[in-house]
């Protein structure tokens, strides 16, 4: 899902940095960061990504950017990437 997620953003991302993920894309981005927090609930950054989109934000009105919201999956993909020994 973390996947198909990175390369919506991306797409939607070089057409316009500023399209805003709104709508009915929201929770759906919201349950996709839930899955990945937790598959590694320690980590650091991935706790972080519990606030990209939080009721607090979406109450405020405060738009979330298809680019911010590709750092934060980016970010995230590599967390959960496997590693080589």
């Amino acid at each position: 899902m973390l996947r198909a997620l990175k390369a919506s953003l991306q797409r939607i991302s070089e057409r316009d940095p500023d399209q805003e993920v709104q709508g009915i894309a929201l929770p759906v981005v919201d349950e996709v960061l839930g899955a990945a927090r937790d598959a590694l609930p320690d980590h650091p950054v991935i706790a972080r990504a519990e606030d990209v989109v939080s009721p607090e934000l979406i109450a405020s009105g405060e738009p979330i950017r298809a680019v911010d919201a590709l750092v934060v999956v980016d970010l995230l993909f590599e967390a959960l990437r496997p590693r080589r020994a």
